[in-house]
């Protein structure tokens, strides 16, 4: 799309999401009061996503709107690459839609990890990765930022979904500037399908692993009997469980339902629920990465991590989408304070995507630069065979 187009729109959704972000509170406080009871009531929802509990409720501290801001930003700078990228011919607006939901679902999850660096009570501390991440998944429980990103997804598609149907118009498309001319020159970076494969499993692989890693935390009290009477999620509360260093360091972001091993204090059936999960996430992001991979041109290595990075986010949401649907007979839940399950298990996702996603995507950038060479240097000598044969 054309560049002044593309950023009259990215600047268009992001004024239209920070004033609601900044003005929605304070104007719902100056129209009903102060009363902490009627606020509440009047708070929305619908189909169980949040509308208004990502929005600034406190402009004292850091904390209360640098996310906010980080979201809006961010969100804004994606949203303008995702609208550039589609240059010439007719719109993809599957896959138009499905960039801009990454892009968004992206710049939440990365808002949501700034909470921790903007905490009043970890000045003069330094915490470690582990901690960082885990404060972060305890404070955003609720998954806000995710949320807040689904339900203003129709922003950025319904004003792109209007840009392209005015530029038809030759009256109209004439004021902002003539649209780009397709680029010709880039050629596909994959030719082949077994080349395709070939990068799609190199991308799985650091999937593969962070799901044999696992998290340590479970979401469900269908745990075995021990010695202990209360239930818990935490397994070592049941048994000391020690995991290797690493995965003690980064499991706090590592998405619960991601795990390919059971944990010591778990059943059998909830861990074949989790172990489900799992197999949904990875199913769908072999085809998203399969599906990243036929549309890859040459010369674009960071577009093509970005859009790993969104397959990556968006296979996630599957995955948690996939786990709310599993029947509480197999694991029951434990119930959050707030009662949103969704959002828990969104934000948890979500966050996984958003910590990992550059892995995939720097994995199949990797395995396609060698997949290239590799191609480059076979076909020389398939071209002398073929003169050869031909004299």
């Amino acid at each position: 799309m054309n560049r002044r187009i593309s950023m009259l729109l990215a600047c268009a959704c992001a004024l239209a999401q920070a004033f609601f972000l900044f003005a929605y509170h304070p104007i719902r406080r100056r129209v009903l009061g102060s009363d902490p009871a009627l606020l509440v009531r009047h708070e929305r929802q619908v189909l169980g996503v949040d509308l208004d509990g990502f929005a600034v409720r406190d402009l004292g501290r850091p904390g209360g709107w640098v996310p906010q801001l980080v979201f809006v930003v961010v969100c804004a700078v994606l949203v303008y690459a995702v609208l550039r990228a589609g240059r010439g011919g007719r719109p993809r607006f599957g896959g138009t839609v499905l960039a801009l939901s990454g892009a968004m679902l992206l710049a939440a999850g990365l808002a949501e990890l700034t909470g921790p660096a903007l905490d009043p009570g970890s000045q003069g501390s330094t915490l470690s990765a582990g901690e960082w991440l885990v404060r972060a998944r305890l404070e955003g429980a609720a998954g806000l930022p995710e949320q807040f990103a689904l339900w203003t997804l129709w922003l950025p598609v319904l004003t792109w979904t209007q840009a392209w149907l005015v530029q038809r118009w030759a009256l109209v498309g004439e004021a902002p500037g003539k649209a780009d001319v397709a680029d010709d020159s880039a050629t596909p970076l994959l030719a082949t399908a077994r080349e395709r494969r070939d990068v799609v499993l190199a991308g799985l692989i650091p999937a593969v692993l962070l799901a044999l890693a696992g998290g340590r935390v479970l979401r469900h009290t269908n745990v075995r009997e021990l010695d202990h009477s209360s239930l818990t999620f935490d397994p070592e509360l049941w048994l000391p469980y020690h995991p290797p260093a690493l995965v003690e360091t980064w499991s706090g972001v590592l998405y619960p339902a991601l795990r390919l091993r059971p944990l010591s204090t778990e059943n059998t059936a909830p861990w074949l629920a989790t172990l489900a999960i799992c197999l949904v996430f990875l199913s769908v992001l072999a085809a998203a990465l399969y599906a990243v991979a036929a549309h890859a041109t040459a010369g674009r290595p960071l577009r093509l991590v970005m859009n790993c990075w969104y397959a990556t986010v968006l296979s996630a949401l599957a995955g948690a989408l996939a786990e709310t649907a599993l029947p509480p007979l197999i694991a029951p839940r434990l119930a959050p304070p707030d009662g949103q399950l969704l959002g828990v298990v969104l934000g948890d996702a979500i966050r996984f995507g958003a910590v990992w996603g550059w892995a995939p995507g720097a994995a199949c950038v990797g395995a396609a630069l060698l997949v290239r060479r590799r191609g480059e240097r076979t076909r020389p000598s398939t071209d002398k065979e073929q003169l050869s044969h031909a004299e």
